[in-house]
C-alpha cells in the first residue's frame, strides 16, 4: 500500500505551514492535521529534528492566532491548538537552554493580546469616516 507521506519534502511541509499562516483555506482545519502528520513523518523520516518541528509548529500557531488580519474563527483555531507543540516541547526539553525557550514561549501564549479581526469593509488603519 502506498504511504501517502513517503515522498514528503521540507519545502512541501513549509508550503502547508504557509497555508496556515496565511488562512488560504480558513474553512479547512484539517490542515493543521495535515501539517503535523507531515512533520512527524518528517522526524521519522530524519529529515527534520523534531524539538525544531515542534518549535516552529507553535510559532506558527501563535503568529497566526496574533494576527488581526486573518478571520476570527481560524485564530481561535491556532489557539486551541498551541497546547499540542506546547506539550511536545515540554517531553523535547532536554536541557537548561530547552527549557528556558520553552518558557519564553509559554509566556509569550500568556500575554498574547487577541484584537479583533478586521472586517473585509476596514482597513488596518480602522474605519474611514468620510
Amino acid at each position: 500500500m502506498h504511504n501517502p507521506y513517503s515522498s514528503l519534502c521540507l519545502d512541501c511541509w513549509h508550503w502547508q505551514g504557509l497555508r496556515i499562516r496565511c488562512a488560504l483555506l480558513p474553512d479547512d482545519p484539517r490542515l493543521f492535521d495535515f501539517h503535523e502528520a507531515q512533520g512527524r513523518q518528517l522526524v521519522a523520516q530524519g529529515r527534520l529534528d523534531a524539538w525544531r518541528m515542534w518549535w516552529h509548529l507553535a510559532q506558527l500557531l501563535l503568529d497566526s492566532a496574533a494576527d488581526p488580519a486573518l478571520p476570527w474563527h481560524w485564530r481561535s483555531q491556532c489557539l486551541d491548538r498551541a497546547w499540542r507543540p506546547l506539550y511536545a516541547l515540554q517531553m523535547l526539553a532536554s536541557d537548561h537552554r530547552r527549557l528556558l525557550r520553552l518558557d519564553a514561549l509559554r509566556s509569550r501564549l500568556a500575554h498574547l493580546r487577541l484584537a479583533p479581526s478586521l472586517s473585509y469593509d476596514e482597513s488596518a488603519e480602522g474605519p474611514s469616516h468620510a
